[in-house]
């Protein structure tokens, strides 16, 4: 080979190179991009698990923290919740702390710190009593003019 004809191999050589470096880049990052699966044809699905669903209520109830005697302490919701709720709900609940406003008919916008109990529960009547019990007791222990409740079909699953 001549010297001319060698450095033009040579420089394709190292372009083929560079080429095939930057192909390899490219299908390396296709690969480790998120949400891209590669997986050959002949794989097997993978197998889903369904889980196991039923009809439940769903209830969200709302409970204010201000009273006509000021607020009600955290150990005093804690004895509530003890007392009251998990006797009524003892395989679980949730509570949520939150902000809320209120304003009742002729007075102004109250706003103030609240808790949110989530209750998941099968549709027996003496269910919904027992919520109608928890939202009854809290008015009265804290001397509430109400406690919000919602009360929604859910589809629950584990």
């Amino acid at each position: 080979m001549t010297m001319a004809v060698c450095m033009v191999v040579r420089m394709s050589s190292v372009k083929i190179l560079r080429a095939l470096s930057l192909v390899g880049a490219v299908a390396v990052g296709i690969v480790l991009v998120p949400g891209v699966a590669v997986t050959p044809s002949s794989a097997e699905p993978p197998r889903v698990s369904i889980p196991s669903c039923a009809q439940r209520i769903y209830a969200r109830l709302f409970f204010g923290l201000e009273g006509p005697h000021g607020s009600v302490a955290e150990a005093e919701w804690d004895a509530f919740l003890r007392d009251v709720v998990v006797p009524r709900f003892p395989r679980g609940l949730t509570v949520t702390y939150a902000k809320g406003h209120w304003q009742a008919v002729g007075e102004p916008l109250q706003r103030e710190a609240s808790r949110v109990l989530e209750i998941v529960y099968d549709e027996a009547s003496h269910r919904d009593q027992r919520i109608e019990e928890i939202a009854a007791t809290y008015k009265a222990t804290f001397q509430q003019e109400s406690v919000m409740v919602i009360r929604m079909p859910a589809s629950v699953c584990f």
